[in-house]
């Protein structure tokens, strides 16, 4: 476990960005297929059509992609409820080290107001201090490719707004002393 949060926490710094990441055709006709599990050969067909780069890894028995998406975003995809190589679940993930320079209190309240403001994935804390952002996604009954798709995509802007409105807000201003 340890192992893999340090990779996460390499994994959410910025990286790179593709030169030209292909355009995600959201009419293409493979989005409508249905992916009957998670694992390497379903997920990463679908990381390449949204302009992603990807390596596979190991955290203990479970598979894992460390990912860079098309903005430069960096995740894990850890793959979960697994039997042999197909998994029934994934959890998209991205993790930083803490922010010297980000009270804990504010850190905190960061989190909250994030939480409050977008539903679409969890902001919290690790237990070592480390701020996440977290996407749990289940296929019991299957997945559509298209929908996994835009999972991804949307995760990606998550983490864009999470890092901007976050990691890098302006400290609160002191409030203004009262007129006289």
């Amino acid at each position: 476990m340890l192992v893999m949060l340090a990779l996460l926490a390499v994994a959410a710094q910025p990286g790179p960005a593709p030169a030209q990441p292909p355009r995600f055709d959201a009419a293409a006709p493979e989005n409508r297929q249905v992916l009957p599990a998670f694992s390497y050969e379903t997920v990463e067909p679908v990381l390449t059509q949204i302009g992603a780069r990807f390596e596979r890894q190991i955290s203990g028995e479970r598979p894992a992609l460390l990912v860079t998406f098309a903005n430069g975003r960096r995740a894990a995809i850890l793959f979960g409820a697994c039997q042999g190589s197909t998994c029934k679940a994934i959890s998209v993930q991205a993790v930083w080290n803490r922010p010297a320079d980000l009270p804990p209190e504010r850190l905190g309240a960061g989190l909250h107001a994030f939480n409050q403001r977008y539903g679409f994935a969890r902001a919290f804390v690790t237990s070592d201090g480390r701020p996440t952002l977290q996407r749990y996604l289940v296929a019991d009954f299957g997945f559509i490719r298209g929908n996994l798709a835009v999972e991804l995509l949307a995760f990606a802007g998550q983490v864009d707004r999470f890092v901007s409105e976050v990691l890098r807000a302006p400290a609160a201003s002191a409030p203004a002393p009262p007129a006289r």
